[in-house]
């Protein structure tokens, strides 16, 4: 069985940290769950690639702080990477505005789908998938590990565990971008600043339209951060809140 790619172990990633060597192919075909013998189609992808995150570039999702992640292309032409470097140019431009990358061994033991990585053959959170295009030529997918291929007939949908996937990028802000440190108070204010702004925006509106985009809104700040005021619009509006 093919290895993982060969990475630092460290959570901190440094400046001067090389670039991890190119992510061997599998040595198995993944072809994906499949409702009948229909070979699985698939799209041409644009290769292998390695996921960066910045402290600073942060967002809320279902209740929860996430990081804006990066899909660093390892092919030449992208950005400053030339041919065979894996991608090497442009992670060392991210790297000046404070991106840091993912190591493709960062916590096997995180969950896709309530599946391990422990084994994963690729990477922690890439996986590869083998199918044709809609012309029979031959297709190699790569996808990150929290998506995968549902073939219905001759068309293909992708399910993903968006939970799963936001477990595992919330991980890696704490230990590898904070170098195994909590959120700070500026990082929280940064995440949660835009949603408190949306909600007080439309507070003053009494149209169902305008509540139910509080809801939306509130549904993705985390409850720990809802301010004085968005605790009371929500409530004004009766709009219940989830619980921890």
């Amino acid at each position: 069985m093919a290895t993982r790619a060969n990475v630092t172990s460290s959570p901190a990633v440094e400046q001067s940290a090389p670039v991890h060597q190119s992510v061997p192919a599998l040595a198995r075909a993944n072809t994906g769950p499949s409702l009948g013998s229909t070979p699985l189609r698939l799209e041409p992808g644009r290769g292998l690639w390695t996921w960066a995150i910045n402290p600073a570039k942060l967002g809320c999702r279902d209740g929860r702080i996430v990081p804006l992640q990066v899909p660093v292309l390892h092919a030449g032409g992208f950005s400053a990477n030339i041919e065979g470097d894996q991608g090497a140019g442009w992670l060392a431009q991210l790297r000046r505005e404070g991106w840091v990358e993912i190591p493709h061994d960062f916590a096997p033991d995180a969950k896709a789908f309530d599946q391990p990585r422990t084994n994963a053959a690729l990477s922690v959170y890439i996986e590869e998938y083998r199918g044709v295009a809609i012309t029979g030529a031959p297709v190699t997918r790569y996808v990150d590990a929290w998506k995968r291929p549902l073939q219905i007939g001759m068309h293909t949908e992708w399910e993903e565990d968006t939970a799963g996937r936001d477990v595992y990028l919330a991980r890696a802000l704490v230990e590898i971008a904070n170098k195994g440190q909590a959120l700070n108070e500026a990082q929280i204010r940064l995440a949660t600043r835009p949603y408190i702004r949306q909600i007080e925006a439309l507070a003053s509106r009494d149209d169902a339209r305008a509540v139910r985009h509080i809801s939306q809104i509130a549904g993705h700040l985390p409850v720990q951060y809802h301010t004085e005021g968005v605790r009371e619009i929500l409530k004004r509006h009766g709009i219940e809140t989830r619980t921890e």
